[in-house]
């Protein structure tokens, strides 16, 4: 029997594998690379609980954001409304201030019109007085004054009964 090269490669080949499965080399490497696997699956486990958790920031961050913008437009709505209703205010004051302030004026003018009609009537009365006195110093006889005199009698006493 003639033994070649490649039995040899072929001998030392299933040697080394029999060394190798003696040693529990299989083992051993199937348990590294069990443990590798368990280390991959963890990081993999804490990786999706952490983006999990991520996820879940970031819905809480955007639910404050919606709500932080509600009640900012709630509030802008309210400050609207707020100073429509101050300058309505505002005008209504402003226009009774302005009736109240013409009301006093017509009326102070109204009392300055009373208060010269009657000085008018007054300075009338007293020229009338003084010029019919004048008149009837200038114009007047014994007789006609007698006769002023009786009808005005007549008059009073028709008057008095």
């Amino acid at each position: 029997m003639s033994f070649d090269a490649s039995f040899f490669v072929a001998l030392s080949f299933a040697l080394v594998i029999l060394w190798f499965l003696k040693l529990g080399l299989p083992g051993r490497v199937a348990s590294m690379l069990d443990e590798r696997a368990d280390k991959i699956r963890e990081e993999l486990d804490q990786a999706q609980s952490l983006r999990d958790e991520a996820q879940a920031l970031l819905k809480n961050y955007r639910q404050r954001v919606k709500k932080a913008e509600e009640e900012s437009k709630s509030m802008i709505e309210q400050a609207k409304l707020d100073s429509e209703k101050m300058a309505e205010d505002a005008q209504i004051a402003l226009q009774a201030r302005l009736e109240r302030k013409t009301r006093q004026a017509e009326d102070k003018i109204a009392q300055a019109e009373a208060q010269l009609s009657q000085e008018i009537r007054a300075v009338s009365a007293e020229l009338a007085i003084s010029a019919a006195g004048k008149l009837i110093s200038e114009n007047m006889t014994t007789e006609t004054a007698d006769k002023i005199l009786n009808n005005s009698i007549q008059n009073v006493s028709s008057h008095l009964n």
